[in-house]
């Protein structure tokens, strides 16, 4: 039988995606300047990324699956990176992005 992670893992990883999905949708119908909708989608993004390394931190999961999983957080932690650094430049007054 395969390993698999644990369920509350997938169960953070599962919240974790639905808030930053929610959050994407609403930055897209928000104003370009909306630092609130900006910070809320960087911290979606970073709560997935927490919860992918939570998931390659389970030593249960095959080592490709931990890999993987790794790969996920970087890249979500980069986005996390970008929409803080995209909120910066919302939030001084005047600046068009």
């Amino acid at each position: 039988m395969a390993a698999r992670p644990s369920r509350e893992a997938v169960a953070r990883w599962n919240d974790a995606y639905s808030e930053q999905t929610a959050a994407l949708f609403a930055a897209m119908r928000a104003q370009p300047h909306d630092v609130a909708a900006i910070r809320r989608l960087a911290r979606g993004y970073l709560s997935v990324a927490i919860a992918w390394r939570s998931l390659a931190a389970d030593l249960a999961v095959p080592m490709w699956a931990r890999h993987a999983s790794v790969i996920a957080a970087e890249e979500f932690e980069r986005r996390a990176q970008l929409e803080d650094t995209r909120a910066d430049l919302a939030s001084i007054e005047g600046q068009d992005l």
